[in-house]
């Protein structure tokens, strides 16, 4: 074990010698933690010796606390899959034992992982659980690491006011039980959110302030953080001279401890910094040694970061195939950590299903019981007083309610027909004219993609300025493909509203469609959730109802404006909301907009059937539309379907 760092792992595997249960197993977990970051393998045999002696010992907090340890070690590898099935485990435990500090744990790192997943309403709720915990139970020990986790999460929201209250608040819970590791972390995090928003001087303040603390008490790794923050610093303000020397002290101490990511993070720093300076063989020489520490650590976004740079350092160097090659990396690996953080969570959906599934069973029992006794009551005092009354009532209501709900049926069918006959004629010569336009703008498109692919083989192969006009020739064809294979989307029709369909390919599919028309008049703004936005539906039918609000939005707007589109999900529901600052719409003309052949426009302009047709599709799906509107001010249209 001579090969890690001033024999640490050895000194550790020393002091394992001669114990047995509990005592072993707590020499482990310290074991484990100081491991689990550089040595994650390691770390994992350790951890998972520790579950081993814990269940031979049958010792529930002991387990409680090895499951959230091997949970760690996966979350250090990046295994964010396995750590959370792993804390989940530990929590499960924690929640049988009734234990409040291992609950606060368990809250607290379930909140960080949901935030390195991207779900970032999960993580705050975890960790405001976690919060709330400590203070019912005064403790505050822990509890600088909750808020500063908090405050991460309003830093990667942008919300960087909101982010600087909590680590604030960090910094003072650490300075109350004298947690000095802590109050740096907290500076340093401070420091961060001044870079984000250009605040350079007060960065320089926070980082200066963390690296005077950190060398106080001696703790090399927030000391090496603290450096590279100045040294980002430095390089904004254009001392590029104490930037690069700031950027070697991190690396140095980094060094010193074999601080993988701290290695990797000041390499890529340096390479940024020799870039900036024109030196792109040393940018490169830098870039080499940071991903070879980030590909040891599967540190995925720092990777990214790096192929971004050696896209860039290959262009400044002219170098056309390394710098296409690396972009392509840097693509294939951004959508690969997307499609992750899709899945995940997706993943995450069913965990919180269930716990409000939980509730809503409590409660509904509860209501069930209450419901029962007055219903019992109630009952026992009519048969009492008036049992032939009742009878003859009872007798007249039935008949009464099979009626109703006759008349109910024919109204419904009466309706279902209504919309039918006025959409159908609509929907048909959509349908052929989408299909005929498709079919006669794909086959010129395919002789121009074969007349490209026959010209490249006559060029000169080394021709670079000709294969780029062939590129960008190939990128129109292709744009001009998805438009019509969008118009085959707008015009799909099918029996039923049983497919599953994503809001979001519907809603950018309606853009690209308007895109000419919107794209010198309107910006347009879209806020999506990350949390997926499947419903069950008809997509043909959702197309035309998102095409006609949006068509709506900016026919609302007469020179310039903005559209916004966000969709969120919420209590089983997926909620689009499209808000343009148009015109607006007159109150006393809000609740006629749903009703057929009501237009504001001049004759021969529009039918008055678009909202008419969107309302009844929406309907259709069991959705509804609420509208809010203020003249001169804007239109809000916010869309509810049932996931």
């Amino acid at each position: 074990m001579a090969s890690y760092t001033n024999g640490q792992v050895d000194t550790l595997q020393a002091k394992l010698l001669g114990l047995e249960g509990k005592a072993r197993v707590d020499q482990l977990h310290k074991v484990v933690i100081e491991l689990w970051l550089n040595y994650p393998a390691l770390a994992m045999k350790y951890g998972q010796e520790a579950l081993d002696v814990s269940n031979t010992l049958g010792d529930s907090i002991l387990i409680s606390k090895s499951l959230r340890l091997i949970a760690g070690v996966y979350y250090y590898k990046g295994d964010y899959t396995q750590s959370l099935e792993y804390n989940h485990k530990a929590f499960d435990m924690a929640v049988l034992l009734g234990d409040s500090s291992l609950l606060n744990n368990g809250y607290n790192n379930l909140g960080l992982l949901y935030y390195n997943l991207g779900s970032y309403q999960l993580a705050l709720e975890n960790l405001l659980r976690a919060r709330s915990i400590k203070e019912k139970i005064g403790e505050k020990y822990g509890l600088a690491t909750t808020l500063n986790n908090i405050g991460l999460v309003f830093e990667r929201l942008g919300e960087y006011t909101e982010a600087r209250k909590y680590f604030r608040e960090a910094y003072a819970a650490a300075m109350g039980i004298s947690k000095q590791d802590d109050e740096v972390y907290s500076l340093n995090n401070v420091g961060i959110t001044y870079l984000r928003e250009g605040n350079l001087e007060a960065a320089m303040r926070h980082f200066s302030g963390a690296l005077m603390q950190a060398n106080e008490i001696k703790n090399i790794n927030w000391g090496s953080v603290s450096l590279r923050g100045i040294g980002q610093v430095m390089m904004e303000q254009g001392q590029m001279d104490s930037a690069a020397f700031y950027f070697e002290q991190s690396l140095e101490k980094s060094l010193q401890i074999d601080d993988k990511k701290g290695i990797s993070e000041a390499y890529y720093f340096l390479a940024k910094h020799a870039l900036k300076k024109g030196d792109t063989d040393q940018a490169i020489e830098y870039l080499h040694l940071s991903d070879q520490k980030a590909q040891q650590l599967q540190i995925r976004q720092q990777q990214l970061d790096n192929l971004k740079l050696y896209s860039t350092a290959y262009n400044r160097k002219g170098d056309k195939e390394k710098e296409i090659l690396y972009l392509n990396k840097y693509i294939t690996l951004r959508d690969s950590l997307f499609l992750d953080v899709v899945n995940r969570n997706l993943g995450l959906i069913p965990l919180k299903l269930k716990e409000e599934e939980d509730r809503y069973t409590l409660t509904q029992q509860q209501a069930r019981i209450r419901n029962q006794v007055i219903t019992n009551q109630l009952f026992t005092f009519i048969i009492i007083i008036t049992v032939p009354l009742l009878i003859v009532m009872i007798v007249l209501l039935r008949k009464n309610d099979k009626k109703n709900k006759e008349l109910e049926r024919n109204n419904e069918e009466l309706k279902k027909t209504q919309k039918l006959l006025i959409t159908s004629e609509k929907m048909a010569s959509l349908g052929v004219l989408a299909a005929g336009v498709g079919h006669e703008i794909n086959n010129p498109l395919n002789f121009i993609k074969n007349g490209i692919e026959a010209l490249n083989t006559k060029i000169n192969p080394n021709d670079e300025e000709l294969k780029s006009y062939f590129k960008i020739i190939n990128e129109g064809v292709d744009r001009a493909t998805n438009i019509v294979k969008s118009l085959s989307h707008f015009s799909r029709r099918a029996p039923g509203v049983d497919d599953k369909c994503n809001i979001h390919d519907i809603i950018e599919n309606c853009l690209l469609i308007l895109h000419n028309k919107i794209r010198n008049k309107v910006r347009v703004i879209t806020n999506f959730t990350s949390m997926g936005a499947e419903v069950k539906g008809n997509e043909g039918r959702l197309h035309q109802a998102m095409m006609n609000i949006i068509a709506n939005a900016e026919q609302a707007i007469k020179e310039e404006g903005t559209i916004e589109i966000t969709t969120r999900r919420r209590d089983g529901q997926m909620e689009i909301w499209v808000e343009d600052d148009g015109e607006g719409i007159p109150e006393e003309n809000l609740m006629k907009i749903s009703d057929p052949f009501f237009t504001t426009k001049a004759p021969g302009e529009g039918t008055g059937l678009g909202l008419f047709i969107t309302f009844s599709i929406i309907e259709e799906h069991n959705g509804h539309i609420d509208v809010k509107s203020n003249l001169g001010e804007g239109t809000k249209f916010i869309i509810t379907l049932p996931l």
